[in-house]
C-alpha cells in the first residue's frame, strides 16, 4: 500500500529542495557528494545512494543534515545566488586599461581582452598572491568563464548585505576556502567560498609586469 498522496508530495518537494541544495554545495566547492559526505563525517556513499534512490520520496535525516551544515557552512537548503554584477567594486586591484598601445607585448594583450568576452584586466593592489607569483602592480589576466580548480588563484567578491557593498579580492582557492599567498607575512584566516557571501568571479590566467 502507497503513501498518501499529500505525504507523498510533501516528501517528493522536500528531497528535491535537499538534492539542489546538495548540488549548490557540490557546483560551488567544487566537492562531489561523496568529498562531501566526508566532510561531514557520514559514510563516503551515503550521498550517491541518496541522489540514486528515489524510492516514496526518500529523504535526508535532520541529523545528517545538521552535520552537513556544519561541515560545509551551507544553510539548508540554501540556494541562492547573485545576479552577474555590471562592474566589479574596487578593492584589492583596479580595472586595467591599456594606453600604451605602442608596446606590441600590452597591444596584443589589448587585442585579446577586446575580443574577448570573459577576460579582464585588473591592476593588483595587494601582496595576497605574492607567494603565487602574482606581485603587487602586477596586472593579471582573469577569465571568468574559467571553472576555478583547488590550487588555482582566482579573483573572489566578497560581499556585506548588511552595507550593501562587496569588494574584490585576490586569493588562492583550496576548495572550498580562499587563502592568502604572502612572501613575507603568515596567511590571514581562510574564507569559505559559500556563493553567497563570498564568489569566485574568476580566475587567474596570466599575469604580467608592466613599466609605469
Amino acid at each position: 500500500m502507497g503513501l498518501p498522496a499529500a505525504i507523498s508530495v510533501r516528501m517528493t518537494n522536500l528531497r528535491d529542495q535537499q538534492l539542489a541544495w546538495l548540488d549548490h554545495i557540490s557546483k560551488t566547492s567544487g566537492l562531489t557528494f561523496t568529498e562531501i559526505a566526508r566532510a561531514a563525517g557520514l559514510t563516503p556513499s551515503t550521498l550517491t545512494r541518496f541522489k540514486k534512490q528515489d524510492i516514496n520520496g526518500h529523504t535526508l535525516s535532520a541529523k545528517t543534515v545538521k552535520l552537513i551544515e556544519d561541515a560545509t557552512n551551507v544553510p539548508a537548503y540554501q540556494t541562492r545566488t547573485r545576479p552577474k554584477l555590471v562592474s566589479f567594486s574596487e578593492g584589492e586591484a583596479i580595472p586595467y586599461q591599456v594606453e600604451d598601445t605602442e608596446n606590441p607585448v600590452l597591444a596584443s594583450l589589448k587585442s585579446v581582452v577586446d575580443n574577448s568576452n570573459s577576460l579582464d584586466l585588473w591592476e593588483l593592489k595587494t601582496q595576497s598572491l605574492s607567494a603565487a607569483g602574482y606581485g603587487l602592480g602586477m596586472v593579471v589576466v582573469v577569465d571568468r568563464n574559467a571553472t576555478p580548480h583547488s590550487g588555482d588563484c582566482v579573483c573572489a567578491q566578497v560581499y556585506d548585505d548588511r552595507r550593501g557593498t562587496a569588494a574584490t579580492i585576490f586569493r588562492v582557492f583550496r576548495t572550498p576556502y580562499l587563502i592568502t599567498a604572502y612572501r613575507d607575512r603568515e596567511p590571514e584566516p581562510p574564507e569559505v567560498v559559500d556563493d553567497h557571501n563570498i564568489r569566485i568571479a574568476g580566475v587567474v590566467v596570466a599575469g604580467i609586469h608592466v613599466r609605469h
